[in-house]
């Protein structure tokens, strides 16, 4: 997960942008299993926010290693798409 990380900011992307991806696996793939994992990313998204490149880097650096180790459940993820069908179907 770190290799990717590195890449990714390595190859130029916005590491802004990176944050909002972590926040969105600590949501939708980690859920539940781990809710320590969506506080730990918006903290990590915030630490960013607050140093900027290059230190807040290592806030996402450790919000990646963690939510990769997690365990993972999409659980409500899929429940929440089955509650908008049944409420598009009426």
């Amino acid at each position: 997960a770190l290799y990717w990380f590195a890449r990714l900011l390595d190859g130029g992307c916005d590491p802004a942008y990176v944050a909002r991806r972590v926040v969105r696996m600590a949501s939708e793939d980690i859920g539940n299993a781990d809710p320590r994992g969506l506080a730990l990313a918006l903290d990590a998204c915030a630490a960013y926010d607050r140093l900027g490149s290059p230190e807040g880097e290592l806030a996402l650096a450790q919000a990646v290693v963690f939510l990769a180790c997690a365990a993972k459940s999409n659980a409500v993820y899929t429940a929440l798409a089955a509650a908008r069908d049944d409420v598009e179907r009426g």
